[in-house]
């Protein structure tokens, strides 16, 4: 079952399974709310339920529901592949995290603010994150803030640290930023095999790098 990140949802956020998929594979599609880390793990629980077990790829934000899935139903995940994760929550006390966290704090504070607009709030979004403000037509932007200003903090997505990683966790890598290079260090202390694929940035799920590492990854 593939997952992808924040504002991204079924086949078309993984070029590299979703052109030709096979029949046994999902992928996940959110509702038009957005992104929900506890309602998309109940999803990946009730899936895999039907099918008796499966494999859960997820990327960025997506991973923090494919870790609640598996600590909560490990019997069901037989392993993650997680792509980036912004997992904060098992990640705490790392210097780029906690800097992160403080960062959007001021940010997640203000979503519900109507006096701010959907421009300034992508602004301040985009500032707090290191990246370039989105670049869309209004109609669209308000559609995309929308969602951004409903997304749970990536650090109070419900995993539970003390649970930590139930099944056999791949976590992929871009080498680019200390705030999932040290997410991923996090992990490995948990038990996660972690593999850097320098150059492909925050893009892992595109890189065909990836694709021998999950054959190795499923065939174990």
């Amino acid at each position: 079952m593939f997952l992808h990140g924040a504002g991204r949802a079924g086949a078309e956020g993984w070029p590299l399974h979703g052109p030709e998929p096979r029949p046994e594979w999902v992928f996940l599609d959110r509702t038009a709310e957005g992104d929900d880390p506890e309602r998309d793990a109940a999803t990946i629980v009730d899936t895999l339920s039907q099918r008796g077990c499966g494999h859960v790829v997820a990327s960025s934000y997506g991973a923090c529901a494919g870790v609640l899935a598996a600590q909560r139903r490990p019997d069901l995940v037989r392993s993650l592949a997680l792509c980036e994760p912004a997992c904060f929550d098992l990640a705490r006390g790392r210097p780029a995290v906690e800097e992160h966290i403080v960062a959007m704090e001021p940010v997640y504070a203000v979503a519900g603010d109507p006096s701010i607009s959907a421009r300034e709030f992508s602004d301040l979004f985009a500032a707090a994150m290191g990246s370039e403000p989105l670049q869309l037509p209004d109609d669209v932007l308000e559609r995309e803030v929308a969602r951004l200003r409903r997304l749970r903090p990536p650090w109070e997505t419900g995993i539970d640290p003390d649970s930590g990683l139930p099944v056999r966790t791949l976590v992929v890598t871009g080498g680019w930023s200390p705030l999932y290079d040290g997410t991923a260090e996090a992990l490995a202390t948990l038990g996660a095999d972690t593999v850097e694929l320098p150059g492909a940035g925050h893009g892992v799920h595109r890189d065909p790098r990836i694709l021998p590492l999950l054959d190795e990854l499923w065939g174990t």
